[in-house]
């Protein structure tokens, strides 16, 4: 057997042939092995990383979905962003018991509130058609038209068309004849308006009728005269002069007639078959207004002229604002002209008017 010298101690080791090439390819196996085993190791971590995926994939499809408990979020506004808001940081708390939780009391179903009352809403008229203008444009105002039928009272038949004209009308009664009376009634049923047709002396000395006022009588008897007429076919809104030339020229006359007239509270129309009259003049001294005649329309009695006398009275109420046109139940034509004239009048902007209404509107009556 051949003994193992051992160095002495404190003599230098003596290297082995072919050790260092030994520790060399020793070194070499540990590194490679080293990278190996990190790579292993990665892959190692990579697949867990996988498999714990996949598992929490296959959980989350597999667990019942969470029913909603928090309160409703607010829509976010679509025309300004929300802002982040970085949250402050958590302080840590220690831990605590969770409170017992008690349920919350039930409570009785509440009482439907009243609807408030809300004022109603007005309806919103519809537009009109397109083209058409909003409402149709205002008619033109061109002036009143009155018309005065003088002489009623002799003959009921010839009184009847102009009871039947539709539109207004003031009818003067003659006093003292078979039909005065019941004339004067008939006008008033008929809805239009009655004056005493009051006879007077003319110039030229006709017979002006019964119950006539001539000049030279005292205050009295025209007192009694008129008064007897007035209440003959009473009620009455005013008298108005048939003829009367000589009298209304009469200034105490015509102070008489006039004081009649405001204590019977009637108003006086002034025929006007003078140019000398005193009525206006007395009427200005009494502080009263007054009618007067502007036209008269059958002069002349076919229709040419009587149509001739009527446009010259729409002249006059165009420039005046209103126009008196005295005619007489007695002409035929007068009647048909008015009524077929009526609806044009009114249409061309024209309003057909009694004395009374006349005077009101300015003022005198």
């Amino acid at each position: 057997m051949k003994r193992i010298v051992k160095n002495p101690p404190g003599a230098a080791k003596k290297p082995r042939p072919g050790a260092a090439k030994r520790r060399k390819s020793r070194k070499k196996l540990k590194f490679k092995d080293r990278a190996k085993a990190a790579l292993i190791a990665g892959m190692l971590v990579a697949a867990a990383i996988t498999a714990s995926l996949i598992m929490i994939f296959l959980n989350s499809r597999n667990q019942p979905p969470v029913q909603e408990t928090s309160a409703p979020i607010a829509a976010v506004s679509e025309t300004e962003p929300e802002k982040s808001v970085q949250p402050a940081p958590a302080r840590p708390e220690p831990p605590s018991k969770p409170a017992p939780v008690k349920p919350p009391p039930e409570k009785p179903p509440d009482k439907p509130k009243p609807a408030p009352q809300t004022p109603p809403v007005q309806p919103t008229p519809a537009a009109p058609p397109a083209g058409l203008p909003e409402k149709p444009p205002e008619r033109q105002e061109l002036g009143k038209l009155v018309f005065v039928i003088d002489d009623a009272g002799n003959n009921l038949r010839e009184l009847e068309p102009f009871l039947r004209f539709p539109g207004p009308l003031t009818i003067a009664v003659l006093p003292g004849l078979a039909n005065s009376a019941e004339a004067a009634r008939r006008i008033r049923a008929a809805g239009k308006e009655v004056f005493l047709h009051q006879p007077m002396e003319a110039l030229g000395g006709q017979n002006p009728g019964p119950g006539a006022v001539y000049a030279g009588m005292g205050a009295q008897e025209i007192r009694a005269i008129i008064n007897r007429n007035l209440d003959e076919i009473w009620p009455v809104t005013g008298l108005n002069n048939h003829e009367g030339s000589k009298v209304t020229m009469d200034e105490a006359a015509m102070e008489v007639v006039l004081e009649i007239c405001r204590e019977r509270g009637i108003l006086f129309l002034d025929s006007r078959t003078t140019a000398e009259t005193k009525a206006p003049v007395v009427a200005q001294r009494y502080g009263m207004k007054i009618g007067e005649r502007d036209v008269f329309l059958d002069n002349s009695q076919d229709r040419a002229s009587i149509l001739g006398y009527i446009n010259t009275g729409l002249q006059k109420s165009e420039q005046r604002g209103a126009s008196v046109m005295i005619g007489h139940a007695w002409t035929p034509a007068l009647a048909p002209l008015l009524e077929e004239n009526y609806t044009v009048w009114l249409k061309e902007g024209y309003t057909l008017s009694t004395v009374s209404a006349m005077m009101k509107a300015k003022g005198g009556f």
